[in-house]
């Protein structure tokens, strides 16, 4: 009865999870690119809207890794701890848990605990990526210190080294020498190609 409580809890908390991570990613966009000038919300479909936690997390393959591993860590180690229960150490570090609670049970406190810094560490990281990576792109925008490394081809033959800044399902977001603004451009029906020139 409890091991099936459990796995619902769990279940509970992939689902809770998951909306947190779009209203995190949701908020981690918006951040960004509100910075450069772009309201991302009136050019992102729901299909970006629902991607967009998982692919700022899947950028890197660190940042991949990092997540895999907080997560296998925050799953396995209630199963670890739970062994030494009534040991000292333990009742110090986690005093909040009750001694006389069932093996089950403090595996539920323990994991419910480390939902809970994930999810504190989540907000930290997409919050904190969010306005890093707006501050430096307009840092470098007003120190006129854009690379411009990548070539743009337009269906009607027209090219243009620029330097892409975004881009989503339906739009590209991009910079073009001698002009501070951020272009925007559909992908479907107007590009041609994208190719990096580093």
């Amino acid at each position: 009865m409890i091991k099936e409580k459990y796995i619902q809890e769990i279940q509970g908390f992939l689902s809770v999870g998951y909306i947190y991570l779009i209203v995190m990613g949701i908020l981690n966009e918006t951040l960004y690119y509100s910075q450069i000038g772009i309201r991302i919300l009136d050019y992102s479909n729901i299909f970006d809207v629902l991607i967009s936690p998982i692919s700022r997390l899947t950028s890197s393959i660190t940042s991949l890794s990092i997540f895999i591993i907080i997560i296998l860590l925050a799953y396995k180690s209630p199963n670890i701890l739970v062994k030494y229960k009534d040991k000292n150490w333990f009742k110090r570090f986690f005093n909040k848990i009750d001694s006389d609670l069932t093996k089950e049970q403090v595996k539920y406190s323990l994991l419910k605990g480390f939902m809970f810094m994930i999810s504190v560490g989540l907000f930290g990281f997409y919050i904190g990526s969010g306005i890093g990576k707006g501050e430096r792109i307009l840092k470098k925008i007003e120190k006129e210190e854009i690379e411009y490394n990548d070539r743009i081809k337009f269906i009607n033959g027209d090219e243009s080294n620029i330097e892409i800044v975004g881009t989503n399902s339906m739009y590209l977001f991009y910079l073009e020498k001698g002009n501070k603004s951020v272009q925007i451009t559909p992908i479907s029906g107007i590009i041609k190609s994208i190719e990096k020139t580093e």
